[in-house]
């Protein structure tokens, strides 16, 4: 099974971010090297032996994997941070609604299921669970429109589990509209390639552990 991903965020320089980044680092492992070399020129004043210390690895190449993966995994999130990035936090569960339509747009059958989403500053992963099957996204994008609101588009691979005999392995694509406040989403879906169907999706979040100050923040 596909785990998460890369996603686009139409508007958001990663590579921006990256340099800003790469000065943090250069500045963290000049501090760490002046700290140490105080410390060692202290030690030495003072007649104390300490074990040896090579300071030249601690270089920004060196801290900068370390910086990245608190920035991606922790920083990101931060409300402040959230309102510069414009990226919204997605991340947790999300109450599923559905109406498989038909060409004429009347409702053929309702269906439910759970989302999670699990994202960071660089990957996302959406999956779909519901008593017949299991979908998860394969690529996805981010869109923010003018209204502050957000369009999260992705295409997915679903997996109908044992037992399901009517149900074939296909892939589809979701679009889905994120309302201010990050509390709820609606949009649309179909499939190809395996299973040619259509409708509509309502999301409401189930949990977020991020606190309200990071919804507002963005919106």
């Amino acid at each position: 099974m596909t785990q998460d991903h890369e996603y686009s965020v139409i508007g958001h320089s990663r590579a921006v971010v990256g340099r800003y980044l790469g000065t943090i680092a250069a500045a963290v492992a000049s501090i760490t090297v002046l700290l140490l070399g105080g410390v060692l020129g202290i030690a030495d004043w003072l007649g104390i032996e300490l074990p040896q210390v090579i300071l030249w690895p601690l270089t920004a190449v060196a801290i900068f994997p370390f910086v990245h993966w608190i920035f991606n995994r922790f920083v990101w999130k931060w409300a402040r941070v959230v309102s510069w990035l414009k990226i919204p936090d997605l991340n947790g569960e999300w109450n599923c609604q559905a109406r498989t339509l038909n060409m004429d747009k009347a409702v053929l059958h309702e269906w439910s299921g759970t989302v999670t989403i699990t994202q960071t500053w660089e990957k996302i992963w959406v999956n779909l669970r519901t008593p017949q099957s299991n979908s998860y996204s394969e690529a996805a994008a981010l869109i923010r429109e003018p209204d502050g609101c957000f369009r999260l588009m992705y295409r997915y691979k679903n997996e109908p589990k044992m037992g399901e005999p009517e149900l074939a392995t296909h892939v589809g694509f979701a679009e889905l509209r994120f309302a201010k406040g990050l509390k709820s989403a609606e949009g649309d879906y179909f499939n190809s390639k395996g299973r040619y169907t259509f409708g509509t999706i309502n999301l409401r979040r189930r949990r977020n552990g991020h606190g309200q100050a990071v919804r507002q923040a963005i919106s």
